[in-house]
């Protein structure tokens, strides 16, 4: 409730700093200031709240329920603030917020601010709308805690960047419309919204790259892009956003192009609403790993995205006679029609993508909804990539007196990129199966499989290989009941490349079932089993917190008795194996009957064995992969560079 109630704080101001900039001729810059401030100040003590909740383990509260645990370390207790479709939310919200105060100091047009605390008063609504504060419907004592997935410092940062970007983009749509609301021929909003713009397509490209780094390091399905649908709804505006700074540097220096910089911002924007949208309606969710799951909110983010859409095209048609008009360009050999022709191939891929991407509602349209795969991609964008690429080059060969240092490093990057994308691509790939210890040439490497390392806590394991003499090491997270929960690579990294080793999961048929009678004597072939007693524990609100059992073992001539647990999680329990007679067997309890008398009992493989099996891998070489992580760096430093031209 009180988090609800410091929003609704939110919102409040909002709309009063946005009708003070509207109604007033000439608004009070005071005012505005005092209540885009107060407003900022009631959403970061929502945020802090929210915060505070998921560190004290507040699991009345849904989202901490369905985020955090109580055995996350801080790391991911922060980041579980951004996890789920709410707190992302309340994410962009505050930086949106915080932006709007920050716009308030810096002489800003009335009519842009008006703008520009509109789209806030718009987010805190969806934010209340599918409120992160929502009281849990049931008593819980412990959390889920985060997708084993997510647990990765890449995919901690990654999201807040991501929204970093998204919305500072608000800010060249809002000084965009607010020129047009007041003088439409102006171009005095050209320079706040190049280096606003600059800011937002540093912030968004630096957030898809550290995503690719993620998918590349953590998900293990060989690659760091996979045209996913919500890779590629953030892929698109950072494409439009390219667009826009282009030709917001065009129109400085020719007013003809002040109408394309006005219609780039509202697509730009737009498109950031429209990506939202398809990955937080649930229309993805038969098509994405990324995509959230299907909610109310859906409706409310399609609205929001045709009022930015609609309405921004609209003032520019009405507007459209003020323009200024002219010649874009004096001859094919300009300097101004190579950056035009430039804009226009970056607008067929963006479109490119932004079809795939909305193929699956699309195809709801008219039929059953369906989706493109990655050819469909690569084979349409790749010949316009390469003109792209022969047009920068020409580019940067005759024009590059006219680039500053850091729009220099920018291009060199961006070029950079597309020529590692297509190095790192000409690698091999093999997949097969690897006996413990026996050596095996695979793509040009000599691989030796040498077994499994599992963790004392059972909570990970490490699938252990010698490639060329070094040392690499495959993580697989486990669930509390020992199954894989996440498989992450072993990469080993040189300066010609990357080995990249990616195992698959092992099929293990020799998991034995029993079902133990209290008192009765049960065997697995070898071993006999008793089940002497059990117990449950539960704690001060008479709820249950783990399980155990007695149970004598024996080989018929020594007797061992274990006490095995079951500790009661979220989804059910999760039990650690026990090694027994020295290593013999592995059992874990898996299950005890409501009134004590039957208890299910797991024998598994032991540790020795697992090692002893082969093990299915797929084997990579990505050449000089690192080109790709060291232009994508100079392209986010290039552009940060820019800003202070």
């Amino acid at each position: 409730m009180t988090g609800n109630l410091l929003l609704g704080g939110g919102l409040a101001f909002a709309l009063a700093a946005m009708t003070i900039c509207f109604v007033q001729k000439i608004p009070s810059a005071r005012l505005v200031k005092v209540t885009a401030l107060t407003s900022a100040g009631f959403i970061t003590a929502a945020s802090l709240l929210l915060w505070i909740l998921i560190f004290e383990n507040n699991f009345g509260v849904e989202y901490v329920a369905a985020y955090s645990s109580t055995t996350m370390p801080t790391l991911y207790k922060i980041s579980a603030f951004w996890a789920g479709q709410q707190g992302s939310f309340l994410l962009w919200l505050l930086i949106h917020a915080i932006a709007g105060a920050v716009l308030t100091f810096r002489r800003t047009q009335a009519a842009a601010l008006g703008i520009y605390f509109l789209m806030q008063s718009l987010l805190v609504s969806l934010v209340l709308a599918k409120s992160p504060f929502a009281e849990h419907s049931a008593q819980v004592f412990e959390g889920i805690g985060l997708n084993p997935l997510l647990q990765d410092f890449w995919m901690a940062i990654h999201p807040p960047i991501i929204f970093v970007g998204y919305a500072l983009l608000a800010v060249p749509f809002a000084l965009s419309l607010g020129s047009l609301l007041t003088e439409a021929a102006s171009r005095s909003w050209l320079e706040e919204a190049r280096k606003w713009t600059l800011l937002a397509w540093s912030f968004l490209g630096a957030g898809i790259f550290i995503g690719g780094y993620w998918a590349y390091k953590v998900l293990g399905w060989g690659g760091y892009w996979g045209w996913d649908p919500v890779e590629n709804s953030s892929l698109v505006p950072w494409l439009l956003a390219a667009v826009l700074l282009h030709l917001i540097n065009l129109a400085r220096k020719k007013p003809a192009v002040l109408a394309q910089a006005h219609v780039a911002a509202t697509f730009t924007y737009a498109l950031v609403i429209y990506g939202t949208f398809l990955t937080r309606s649930g229309i993805l969710g038969d098509f994405s790993v990324h995509s959230f799951a299907g909610s109310n909110i859906g409706l409310a983010i399609a609205l929001v995205n045709a009022l930015v859409l609609i309405g921004g095209l609209t003032i520019i048609l009405i507007k459209a006679k003020a323009l200024p008009q002219g010649e874009l360009y004096k001859s094919y050999s300009d300097a101004s029609f190579i950056v035009l022709l430039s804009c226009l191939l970056i607008i067929f891929i963006a479109t490119i993508v932004w079809i795939g991407m909305s193929m699956p509602l699309l195809s709801q349209i008219v039929g059953e909804a369906a989706a493109v795969d990655s050819d469909f991609y690569i084979k349409s964008t790749t010949p316009i990539a390469l003109t792209l690429a022969a047009l920068m080059i020409y580019t940067f060969a005759k024009f590059r007196q006219m680039l500053s240092i850091g729009g220099k490093v920018a291009h060199v990057g961006f070029l950079g990129m597309l020529i590692a994308i297509v190095i790192s691509s000409q690698g091999e790939t093999v997949t097969q199966e690897l006996k413990p210890q026996a050596k095996a040439l695979i793509a040009g490497h000599e691989v030796i499989y040498e077994g499994q390392v599992f963790q004392e806590d059972e909570l990970q394991k490490f699938y252990v290989y010698n490639v060329d003499g070094e040392t690499v090491r495959a993580l697989t997270k486990l669930h509390g009941n020992g199954t894989d929960a996440a498989r992450e690579p072993g990469i080993l990294k040189s300066f010609g490349g990357d080995v990249y080793i990616a195992p698959h999961a092992q099929t293990i048929d020799s998991v034995q079932e029993l079902m133990l009678t209290k008192g009765l004597f049960a065997m697995d072939g070898e071993l006999g089993y008793t089940f002497e007693d059990a117990k449950i524990d539960y704690d001060d609100n008479n709820q249950p917190i783990q399980a155990s059992a007695a149970i004598t073992i024996t080989d018929g001539e020594v007797e061992e008795v274990i006490h095995p647990l079951i500790t009661v999680t979220p989804d059910g329990g999760a039990s650690k194996s026990m090694e027994v007679f020295n290593g013999r067997r592995r059992v874990r309890l898996t299950g005890i009957s409501g009134d004590l008398e039957k208890a299910r009992l797991e024998i598994l493989p032991t540790y020795e064995r697992l090692s002893a099996m082969p093990v299915t891998v797929t084997i990579s070489t990505k050449p000089y992969i690192w080109l790709l992580w060291l232009s994508v760096a100079a392209i986010c430093a290039g552009t940060l560079l820019a800003i202070k031209k």
